[in-house]
């Protein structure tokens, strides 16, 4: 379908996540810098301007001692008495100050820009660890800056120096020597001349006030010019190589090349742009927005009132305020140590785009410093200090564990963690209950032994008679009783024993306690007494104070904070704990509050439905064993009352009945009681409703521990008012499983955490009014906004910047639910982070706002439904053929509504309804037609009126609405259409692959229930044609349909009057039989008669007269019928008038009708493009395809929105970021998709063009780019990352006149390069440095009327390359270098072109130009050296040096690049342009995949051949590839091109060819050690090719098998045919053996696979040796052929391919010539001279030739102005007229 997905999209280069691309910027390194250079260039003030510009922390010995003293740290207040006593700080405190600043939390912010290290100084460390220090510290140095110097110009600058003593300011000689600040004096011209002036008399007049300062002056000795150079020569000796060292190894795309010769501001602005340039951004600061000075009150201003007050404060621009934070009005370093407070006003920031508020100073000054740690993910997050309580088995247990689990925390059960204090508690209390006990039982045990006393002797005289009786009587008893009897006396006897006993003890005792009187916790009733005493106080629950809760729950919480501080990575400090089981009592949770231990959330559990029905179930569950046995109990109980009652109650009224019949009375009652007690086992418990509970007494106790909890928390919740500091939740656990509980935790705990949104009110379309009326006053309204412009186009201009969400001005809701396209209302709108949402109605905009995440894009855009589309027109506008060209061609559904109700109703009707499809007069005659042929057939009418009437078609009441619609245009009621329409919205396929609808809707009713319904198209496009177009279209079919209907009924009624004549006839014939029977009959009957009374002469007579009669009777019956009188036809004419009148009229009702639905869909937000469909049909095809072409094309943009903005408002948000820069930095996006490789240019010309997407800027190259770019962003970014810009370096090289000033400009006007001439290099010196040494000696040479010598000269176009334009766009050299020496002393400075152009012209062009340029001077003001003999000595030395030029940069470089200059301008620009693209995209891949660490190729890199040689791998100049694949021996050094080779790991590899390279640079790895397969063999063991010299200087060695060439012999399988003899120009040495072969060819082979031809032995028989033959001796044939045949068929060959054609001279004439020169030029015997002439002169013998064919073809008959030829026509017909007469061998 037409947005059908493509298989594999491109990521999207620039991350389309707002909050991902914000952690990718706190996770980013922030950019450091290391300044070096000399010591006096400048370091120190630049850094501190590039610090302050960049914002990050600048790093110097001096300001860090300064800043500690300052702070008064214990390091600074040590520094200090160092000082005061004069002594120097100690380098390793230094060092550690550095070291300290580079580690601390402000710099891994805002980064670094460390001056001063490497340090001369090696007291404490020496230079190469400064050097590895630098190279190992946590945030490396990005960008090394070298400021390099002279080391005289550097001399002469620090020798002129002084310092005030009193101030210690240092003066420059600039500032303190009048000689030279009258030179700097600008001279005066007109007003600004004056004005300059007054600002110097001012400086004078300030001059002369501190005259006595500048006196006061002194030099330092340090500036002394001995120690000066003293101090240069140090650093060039100990320090430079170092450094340089360090340079190597960085990046050389992050090093800067300052000129020192150059001031502070200059130095400053080129680093500022060379740092934009490289798409580096600024440091991050955070900033203060309040200000109690200038702003004003907020006083009493808290939540929205708050963010809406703050983000207005030091607005960036108008409609970019600050946004809100997903931490709102929370400190976020509170948050990140564990504490949910509220930020204060006062305290509030601005960081990125959005704004915190922080809730101290402390904070403010922690956030400032280093916000990222506060801000990364996973901040903001609870810190997790939960409290859960509800009633018991309401779940608490579970859902703290669970909430614990997710945030890595603890559970404090609070019952757990009492009990040690509740055991400690009850040991003291058992403790103190012991003491109390035994002072009480030792004075009850004194009382005791005191009454006992007296009584002790009766009681022992009692006992004894007593003892005495009880023995006689226990011996009678043993005689009389039984043998159980005597069991039980023997049980007894020893329970008697032992209180007899216990009585002795008892005594004893008291006879001691009578001789001690003192009763001690020892005494036996004592401890009896004290352990009864401990048994009761055991039972006693003991309760301790509210304190110990607190004081156990503080030292648990601070355990576990201890131990686990880093409970998940960025977790907060301080949390983590879940608290159970507290008590719920407002007591407990008072002193809760005030030891700050209160919970940021309160979790409670109900189960408010159903009246706890829930909980209660739950906790019958729980107790149901108890339960059910109470309820039996009770029951039991109540049923035995019951029965009893009963009992007595029938006993009562039987006693009378009973008492005679007392024993049947009693089998009765017993009976009775029987029937109870089964009655009793019969008792069953309560049924329990499913998921319920009985609703019994016992059920009493579990309501009121439900009751007894909610009463408590209604005393509990006023204590949790403010939100702020705990948030209550409240959690129905009413069929709820854990993980959906949790989940309804971790949401209410994570909300005040998360953007939230609200609607549209007053006070934000107040702020939308003050945005715009603060642009139209600072003037920042786009230039089209002209005074002339209506108020509806300044409207539309502000709703485009307006800050739409990523939905647009669709809402969100339907496109999300619906898949559907749904224009919002601004009624209903909503902002959701700062952007504006549009819904459809308020239900829309409620869920929205209820969870408002699931309605935004994240790591996509929000993807477009598919294309829908209303196709709308009058009849004959061609809606029908417009929507399947359109359907076929985006390739989606096309829609017929009116076919579609034709289908539905032909499958019950078999036929289309409408009063297009009527058959006008013809339905009667069929009929009729039908009745004669009954007839025909003999059937009656009635009888087939009776047989044949088909039954009736029974239609549905929809099927009626269907058919009233299409018959007399009836709409169609909404139960129809919502079977039809919401189908093609709603489901499959046409709700994924979209559609074309025609001809709906065509009525307001339809639109208005296409709005009802919420079916919305994503365009309707309306088809308009002129009446006379329309009845041109529907005439000719109209007219066509009338005439054969017409037709048809002509033949109907001819058909009808032949039928009925044959009818006729019939039945007359029938009836002439019938009566000719009858007549028959009668004869017969009356034949006698006849024959009796008749004649025979009348017989004749009587039968003609009897045929008459019959004819008479037949005439009677059946009488002919009349003619008809026919109706009065229609005529054409009139037919055509009367269709040109209905169309006419149906035209304009549909015409009125559709402007109503125009108007309909218009106030539906539906977009309507009306189209004129009265021109031809492929131009209104474009026209619908060019208004579609945004739905279409830019669908995947569709909800994008992007701002144009001003390039200083944009700079502004990048400085502050406001707005991330984009990773395409200063790339144009549109013109990096087109296939550009050179960086777009920047100047004050063509700043740029700024624009906003998402959250970053992009920058343009021209409005018209932009403008694509907002058409369709998704597609730019969808892209590759752009590749790192190289900076061009070409030259351009040729003769005088060739065009190499005019390239070179090009290159400067297009992209931005710096021409360089040397002229220009050393004028630039001389003017911008004239007091520097180079200057000087250039002066010198120049008053001498010398010529600038060329190390000078390359010394001034190496300064002029330090240029900012130099080192980020590029350079041409132009005419530079003109000789080998200036391209040696390039090469020395390290200045190579990647390219070297020559633009080759002839002389002749030369001579030409140069006189057209003579006629052009005259106007110029100046002489013009260009006279003939001039340009011919420049050419002349430029085609001396040109070849040496042009041969060292092949063979060195490969950069060599010829182009033809007698070609255009235009064309000769491209060529360059072509190859500078090819060249640069060559380095941007070598780069990447080096990067990358892959393999990448040199090809064309001017790699040298001794860096070639230096870097060269393991296989030397071998082929790696041919060694591993085929174990071949290819040998890379016969050629220098590097067009096969390749770098990988930081060595070159040569390959053989295309094939091996491609394999290598897949690859590489399996072709290089380790994993090569074949390793090269050592040198000894490789082929050596021999020279002639070579081979005779080996003798007395000869070579092997006797002269024959062994790879013809190996070749030919060892055949005596193989046998050749080989020559000894191709000699090779193996293995101390000499081969000699029989061509190059077989020698290479030999090279390539030594073994396989090496060591092989000649057969016995040899052939034998050939003696040479002298040409002299052949014959004539053989001598001709073997001597000039071959020259000869080659000069034939190549003139009969030419056919040449001199200007006036015969073909023979010509073919002779053309042969005369060939041979000359291609005639070995002659000198390289007059081969090389005679070429000259058979390619100016072509030229000749083909002028007759150019001129053939461009000449015509007619005469044409000069300026409408051909650019060269005239000047090759000159050439052709100047040939007539001349002799073409005198050329």
């Amino acid at each position: 379908m037409a947005q059908r997905e493509n298989a594999h999209h491109l990521p999207l280069a620039d991350t389309f996540d707002e909050d991902e691309t914000e952690r990718a910027f706190l996770l980013s390194k922030p950019t450091c810098f290391l300044i070096v250079g000399k010591p006096g260039t400048g370091k120190v003030t630049l850094g501190k301007k590039l610090s302050q510009s960049w914002n990050c922390i600048f790093i110097e010995a001096k300001e860090l001692i300064n800043e500690h003293i300052k702070r008064e740290t214990a390091q600074g207040i040590m520094i200090q008495e160092l000082l005061y006593k004069g002594q120097s700080v100690q380098d390793e405190l230094i060092m550690q100050l550095i070291v300290d600043k580079i580690n601390s939390a402000e710099v891994a912010h805002h980064g670094y820009l460390l001056c001063g290290l490497p340090s001369l100084c090696e007291e404490f460390i020496k230079i190469p660890e400064q050097i590895e220090l630098i190279k190992n510290f946590k945030l490396k140095p990005d960008i090394i800056i070298n400021i390099k110097c002279p080391d005289k110009d550097l001399s002469r600058r620090l020798s002129g120096l002084k310092q005030d003593p009193g101030t210690g300011r240092v003066y420059k000689r600039e500032e303190w020597d009048p000689i030279l600040k009258e030179r700097k004096k600008p001279p005066q011209e007109g007003e600004e001349g004056d004005e300059e002036e007054e600002e110097l008399e001012e400086e004078e007049e300030e001059f002369d006030n501190s005259k006595e300062v500048l006196s006061q002056l002194v030099y330092r000795p340090e500036d002394f010019p001995e120690n000066v150079d003293e101090r240069i020569w140090l650093y060039k000796d100990t320090l430079l190589r170092p450094v340089e060292d360090l340079i190597i190894d960085h990046n050389p795309q992050y090093l800067i090349e300052l000129d020192g010769n150059k001031n502070s501001d200059e130095l400053f602005a080129s680093m500022l742009s060379r740092l934009e340039s490289l798409g580096l951004r600024h440091g991050a600061v955070v900033m203060k927005l309040y200000s109690s000075e200038e702003e004003d009150s907020v006083e009493g201003l808290e939540g929205d009132e708050l963010m809406r007050t703050l983000s207005s404060y030091r607005m960036i621009a108008p409609r970019y305020r600050w946004r809100r934070s997903r931490w709102g009005t929370l400190c976020p370093v509170a948050l990140k140590e564990g504490y949910i407070k509220k930020g204060l006003v006062e305290f509030a920031v601005g960081f990125l785009d959005k704004m915190y508020a922080l809730s101290s100073e402390e904070s403010l000054i922690k956030f400032m410093q280093n916000p990222r740690p506060y801000l990364l993910p996973p901040m903001p997050l609870p810190p997790c200090k939960v409290a859960v309580l509800g009633p018991k088995s309401s779940g608490k247990t579970t859902v703290c564990n669970s909430i614990a689990n997710k945030y890595s925390g603890k559970v404090f059960d609070m019952s757990v963690l009492i009990i040690p204090y509740l055991e400690e508690a009850k040991q003291s209390a058992m403790v103190k209950a012991c003491e109390e006990a035994t002072e009480k039982a030792i004075e009850a045990v004194k009382e005791k032994l005191q009454k006992e006393k007296s009584l002790i002797a009766e009681a022992d005289q009692k006992e004894t008679e007593h003892e005495g009786e009880h023995d006689e009587m226990s011996r009678q008893a043993d005689e009389n009783n039984s043998e159980k009897e005597e069991l039980d006396r023997t049980e007894k006897t020893p329970v008697q024993e032992e209180e007899l006993i216990e009585k002795t003890e008892e005594r004893s005792v008291i006879d001691e306690s009578d001789q001690a009187e003192e009763v001690t916790a020892q005494h036996p009733e004592v401890r009896q007494m004290v352990e009864e005493a401990m048994k009761l106080a055991q039972d006693i629950s003991v309760t301790v104070n509210l304190d110990v809760y607190i004081s156990a729950l503080d030292k648990a919480i601070t355990k576990f904070n201890e131990e686990n501080k880093e409970r998940f990575p960025g977790a907060p400090t301080v949390g983590g704990w879940v608290l159970d089981n507290f008590p719920s009592s407002l007591n407990y949770w008072m002193p809760l509050a005030e030891k700050g231990l209160l919970p940021d959330t309160v979790i409670c559990l109900k189960n408010s439905a159903d009246n706890g029905k829930y909980l209660l179930n739950r906790l019958y569950l729980l107790n149901e064993q108890e339960i059910n046995s109470n309820i039996l109990h009770r029951l039991r109980k109540e049923r035995t009352r019951k029965v009893q009652e009963e009992q007595e109650a029938r006993k009562q009224e039987e006693v009378l009945r009973l008492q005679e019949e007392e024993k049947e009375g009693l089998e009765d009652i017993q009976q009775h009681m029987d029937g109870a007690e089964v009655m009793q086992e019969e008792i069953v418990l309560p049924e329990v409703p499913k998921g319920g509970y009985p609703e019994v007494p016992e059920i009493e106790p579990l309501k009121q521990l439900i009751q007894t909890f909610n009463e408590e928390w209604q005393l509990l919740e006023p204590m949790f008012t403010d939100p702020n500091l705990v948030n209550v939740t409240f959690l129905e656990v009413a069929d709820k499983e854990p993980e959906k509980l949790l989940q309804e935790v971790v949401t209410s705990m994570e909300r005040p955490f998360q953007y939230q949104g609200w609607e549209v009110t007053s006070q934000d379309i107040d702020e939308e009014a003050e945005d715009i009326q603060a642009e139209l006053e600072a003037g920042e309204e786009e230039e089209e906004g002209k005074e002339e412009e209506e108020e509806e186009a300044e409207e539309d201009d502000n709703d485009k910047k307006k800050h739409y969400g990523d939905s647009k001005h669709f809402c969100p809701v339907a496109l999300k639910d619906k898949n559907m396209l749904h224009p919002g209302q601004v009624d209903y709108a909503a902002i959701y982070r700062e952007k504006t949402y549009h819904c459809s109605n308020s239900e829309a905009r409620k869920k929205f706002l209820e969870n408002p995440q699931n309605y935004v894009a994240y790591e996509e855009p929000l993807q477009a439904p598919p294309l829908r589309l209303l196709l709308i027109g009058t009849s004959g506008s061609g809606k029908t053929v417009h929507s399947r060209w359109l359907a076929g061609k985006l390739e989606i559904f096309h829609i017929q509504f009116k076919e579609r109700l034709q289908e539905i109703m032909l499958s019950k009707l078999e036929k289309k309804i409408g009063p297009e499809f009527e058959e006008n007069g013809v339905g009667n005659d069929s009929e009729e037609e039908a009745m004669l042929l009954g007839l025909e057939n003999g059937y009656a009418d009635k009888n087939k009126k009776e047989n044949g009437t088909e039954e009736d078609v029974v239609l549905t009441k929809e099927e009626e609405a269907i058919k009233l619609y299409l018959a007399d245009n009836e709409p169609l009621p909404a139960e129809v259409l919502d079977q039809l329409v919401v189908d093609w919205w709603t489901q499959e396929p046409f709700h994924s692959a979209g559609f074309v609808l025609d001809g709906f809707p065509c009525t307001v009713e339809e639109a208005q229930y296409m709005g009802d319904s919420g079916l919305f198209p994503d365009i309707a496009v309306f088809l308009e044609a002129d009446e006379s177009d329309i009845c041109d279209r529907l005439l000719p079919p109209r007219l066509a349909k009338w005439q054969e209907q017409r037709r048809k009924k002509e033949v109907h009624k001819q058909r009808l009057r032949d039928m009925k004549k044959k009818i006729r006839d019939a039945q007359i014939a029938k009836r002439r039989a019938e009566l000719l029977a009858e007549q028959k009959i009668n004869e017969e009957q009356m034949g006698p008669k006849i024959t009796k009374f008749s004649e025979d002469d009348d017989e004749e007579e009587e039968e003609d007269e009897e045929i008459d009669n019959i004819e008479l009777i037949l005439a009677e019956e059946f009488p002919e019928e009349e003619e008809e009188e026919q109706e009065e036809e229609e005529q054409e004419e009139d037919a055509i008038e009367r269709m040109k009148t209905e169309i006419g009229e149906k035209c304009e009702a549909d015409a009125e009708s559709l402007e109503s639905v125009k108007e309909e869909l218009q106030s539906l937000m539906i977009p309507c493009v009306a189209i004129n469909a009265s021109r031809k049909l492929h131009i209104v095809r474009f026209q619908l395809f060019e208004n579609l072409k945004h739905f279409v094309a830019n669908r995947e943009s569709l909800f994008e929105k992007c701002y144009p903005v001003r390039l200083s408002l944009a700079s502004k948000m990048l400085h502050v970021s406001y707005k991330h820069p984009s990773i395409f930095g200063r790339w144009d996006p549109v013109k990096l998709s087109q296939g550009e490789v050179i960086k777009p240019f920047r100047n004050q010309e063509n700043p740029g063009y700024p624009l906003i997407y998402r959250q970053y800027i992009y920058l343009f190259s021209t409005k018209e780019n932009r403008d694509i770019f907002m058409r369709n962003p998704i597609k730019f970014i969808r892209q590759p990352k752009p590749q790192p810009s190289v900076p061009i370096r070409i030259a351009v090289l040729g003769p005088p006149k060739s065009g190499k000033t005019t390239v070179a400009k090009m290159f400067t006007r297009i992209y931005g390069l710096q021409r360089l001439s040397i002229g220009d290099a050393i004028r630039s010196v001389l003017e911008s440095q004239h007091n520097t040494e180079l200057a000087l000696d250039i002066k010198s040479h120049l008053e001498k009327g010398m010529v600038v010598p060329d190390d000078l000269a390359v010394r001034c176009l190496e300064i002029a390359m330090m240029d900012l334009t130099c080192n980020t766009t590029g350079v041409v050299f132009d005419g530079y270098p003109a000789t080998k020496q200036q391209a040696d002393l390039l090469e020395a400075c390290s200045i190579i072109p990647i390219k070297v152009f020559d633009l080759e012209l002839p002389v002749k062009e030369v001579l030409n130009r140069g006189l057209q340029d003579s006629k052009d001077a005259k106007s110029k003001p100046y002489p013009v050296h260009d006279s003939a003999q001039i340009l011919t000595v420049r050419n002349s030395n430029y085609k001396q040096e040109i070849s040496r030029i042009k041969d060292y940069y092949v063979k060195q470089h490969q950069n060599g690049c010829e182009v033809d200059a007698t070609r255009s301008k235009w064309w000769v620009s491209n060529k360059i342009i072509e190859e500078v693209r090819a060249s640069i995209n060559q380095i941007q891949t070598y780069l990447e995949k080096i990067k990358e660490g892959r393999a990448a190729a040199v090809a064309d890199f001017c790699i040298t051949p001794n860096e070639l040689l230096s870097r060269l791998g393991e296989f030397g100049q071998y082929c790696p590839v041919s060694l591993a694949q085929r174990g071949e021996l290819v040998d890379c050094s016969l050629t220098s091109s590097l067009q096969f080779a390749a770098e990988f790991r930081g060595h070159y590899y040569k390959m053989a060819s295309q094939e091996e390279l491609d394999a290598f640079l897949e690859a590489p790895e399996i072709y290089v050690p380790p994993l090569a397969p074949r390793p090269l063999p050592p040198p000894e063991m490789l082929p050596k090719k021999l020279t002639v010299a070579d081979v005779k200087s080996k003798f007395p060695k000869t070579a092997e098998m006797k002269g024959y060439c062994p790879v013809t012999y190996v070749d030919g399988k060892k055949r005596y045919e193989a046998l050749y003899s080989g020559h000894i120009e191709y000699a090779v040495e193996y293995r101390d053996k000499i081969y000699i072969f029989e061509s190059e060819e077989k020698l290479q082979r030999f090279m390539r696979l030594p073994e396989k031809y090496w060591n092989h032995k000649l057969p016995s028989k040899l052939p034998p040796k050939m003696e040479p033959i002298m040409l002299t001796s052949l014959p004539l044939t053989g001598y001709l052929e073997q001597g000039g045949a071959t020259a000869l068929i080659k000069a034939l060959n190549d003139v009969g391919c030419l056919k040449p054609k001199y200007p006036f001279l015969s073909v023979k004439q010509s073919a002779l010539l053309y042969i005369a020169y060939h041979l000359k030029a291609y005639n070995p015997r002659n000198s390289d001279y007059i081969r090389k002439r005679y070429k000259k002169k058979m390619e100016q013998f072509v030229e000749s030739c083909q002028l007759i064919t150019y001129l053939g073809n461009k000449m015509t008959r007619k005469y044409k102005e000069p300026q409408r030829r051909p650019i060269d026509f005239d000047h090759k017909m000159q050439s052709f007229l100047s040939l007539r007469n001349v002799d073409p061998a005198c050329i």
